[in-house]
């Protein structure tokens, strides 16, 4: 997820502490609640600086930055003590238990399981394995995730007195609508088995900014991706079958880093390579799980000199948000 998002969701686990309550103390927030809620919100957001520790070339950067071993759950005690620790440090006498378990709560609730459900994935099992999990309920940005969470942070700052319950209903709101996305999924995933029974395997993949539609891929005998949407109140509108052509490229070509490291990142290759006029290979990695109406909108485009070395290397994303949206107009008023 966003990180605005990270950020929202930390906040919320942290209001659903209940605060200290001192008898005959004035009302007001003892070191220990504003320490959780902190480092709550710290907790949530600082598995991402991974980041500033990516390097590399633009393809392994964006796929490596963001799920590091930041991101893995053997991490999480870490990542919570340095929150605990920073909110500590800035209220002091804040008792360590309570502040450190709701950060531990707040890296695992409101950042890996948030990032897992997306349809990019993370790497939570690392060290032990390297292997990209993702769950395919929401968009990176999901607005209707979002938009509860940040409306309830708001009316907690103008509504003090009863910020708490302001927080926990919007979380709430924000849960509930994720509940409906994971029953959604689990239903046209059943739609599009149906729909081709001789499928080796189907995968349902968000819209973007979509809840009643969905992109779906089913592979078919003989290494053949079929392609299309399926909304909530129809049936499989396939748009494209095309053949799988991630094991097409060379052993050595394969082997370079960068390109290894996107065919691991793409579960549906669509893999295409041509001579570069200046001598070499240009090798375009697309995956079919981002497509729309079965044309790849995200791929890695990967230049390779004589020697198989890296000398330019980008991700596409099929144009700026504009131009897709004329794409999916066009699309739309081309349709049957």
């Amino acid at each position: 997820m966003d990180n605005l998002t990270h950020g929202l969701l930390g906040l919320a686990i942290g209001a659903m502490r209940k605060p200290d309550v001192r008898p005959g103390a004035p009302e007001r927030a003892s070191p220990t609640d504003r320490a959780v809620l902190v480092a709550s919100v710290l907790a949530a957001e600082l598995p991402d600086l991974d980041t500033l520790l990516a390097r590399g070339d633009a393809v392994t950067v964006a796929l490596q930055a963001h799920r590091g071993l930041s991101h893995a759950l053997v991490a999480a005690p870490l990542v919570a003590l340095t929150a605990t620790l920073a909110a500590r440090a800035l209220f002091r006498g804040a008792r360590l238990a309570p502040v450190f378990l709701t950060s531990l709560a707040s890296v695992v609730f409101a950042h890996l399981l948030p990032d897992l459900w997306t349809g990019w994935g993370t790497r939570v099992l690392l060290p032990f394995s390297d292997s990209r999990l993702s769950l395919d309920w929401t968009m990176v940005v999901d607005p209707w995730v979002t938009l509860p969470l940040l409306a309830g942070a708001i009316l907690a700052w103008r509504r003090r007195a009863d910020w708490r319950r302001t927080l926990l209903w919007s979380a709430a709101c924000s849960v509930a609508y994720v509940g409906f996305r994971v029953a959604t999924w689990a239903v046209l995933t059943q739609r599009v088995e149906a729909a081709y029974p001789a499928a080796q395997a189907v995968r349902v993949f968000p819209l973007p900014f979509s809840v009643s539609t969905w992109r779906y891929v089913a592979t078919l005998p003989g290494d053949v991706f079929a392609a299309g949407e399926v909304p909530l109140a129809g049936p499989p509108s396939e748009a494209r079958r095309a053949e799988a052509t991630g094991s097409t490229l060379p052993e050595h070509v394969q082997a370079v880093p960068t390109v290894r490291e996107a065919l691991a990142w793409a579960r549906f290759p669509l893999v295409h390579m041509e001579p570069l006029a200046e001598g070499g290979q240009k090798v375009r990695i697309a995956d079919l799980r981002y497509h729309l109406r079965g044309e790849p909108t995200l791929a890695f485009v990967i230049h390779l000199d004589a020697s198989n070395a890296v000398t330019h290397a980008q991700l596409e994303r099929g144009g700026s948000a504009s131009e897709l949206l004329r794409k999916w107009r066009s699309a739309d008023t081309a349709a049957p």
